[in-house]
């Protein structure tokens, strides 16, 4: 059975590392599997009810941490994370509720949070082991990501075989269509030539067929 994932991120914050692993997932899972609010909850949609309820049915959930991730909402006060209307709190206390795999996602060398930083109900996601995505390994990074939400070693990455094997098979479809093409052409050709009466060439002029 494809894993469901649940990605939240604050879109200011890391909006556009979110979206560059959505669509490295996207091409190996279902898009039906992969809640990305941008591009799966409908206009007039209650955005917290369909939150509890699409990771209620998650297997993962991707949490993107990036340096703006604590900040208020409205500088000065205290990080919006400790608001209790805060969207990314309600995500992270729904997910913490589940038995589901919670892979924080450390953007751009930001640092995980400390305890005391966060409210008492989202502070368990500091105890969960991070992955870094950096732009400079943003492929080795992701790739790494993939394998965690897969359950795969990254070594093992099946999705390279996968590819792979799809271009061999382009390659090998498209070398016997040449072969056939070729044979039909050759015997065409030499039996044409056979009934083909040629005029006399002129000294230092050769002769071809096809």
């Amino acid at each position: 059975m494809a894993k469901r994932v649940f990605i939240s991120y604050r879109r200011e914050d890391t909006g556009s590392a979110a979206g560059r692993v959505y669509d490295r997932l996207s091409r190996l899972l279902p898009k039906s599997n992969l809640f990305f609010d941008v591009n799966t909850i409908g206009g007039g949609e209650d955005f917290v009810r369909r939150i509890e309820s699409e990771i209620g049915r998650s297997d993962v959930a991707l949490v993107f941490i990036g340096d703006k991730w604590l900040e208020p909402a409205h500088p000065p006060g205290s990080g919006r994370i400790w608001e209790q209307d805060d969207f990314v709190r309600a995500e992270l206390r729904a997910a913490l509720a589940r038995p589901m795999l919670i892979l924080p996602i450390l953007v751009a060398g930001a640092r995980m949070p400390k305890p005391e930083q966060l409210p008492e109900d989202v502070r368990a996601v500091t105890g969960r082991n991070a992955l870094p995505l950096r732009h400079e390994s943003f492929d080795g990074d992701t790739e790494s990501i993939v394998a965690a939400v897969l359950g795969v070693s990254a070594k093992d990455r099946a999705w390279e075989d996968k590819g792979t094997l799809r271009t061999k098979i382009g390659y090998g479809v498209g070398g016997a269509i040449a072969a056939a093409a070729l044979l039909l052409v050759v015997p065409s050709c030499t039996f044409g030539c056979s009934r083909v009466r040629f005029p006399p060439l002129s000294a230092g002029r050769s002769r071809h067929c096809c």
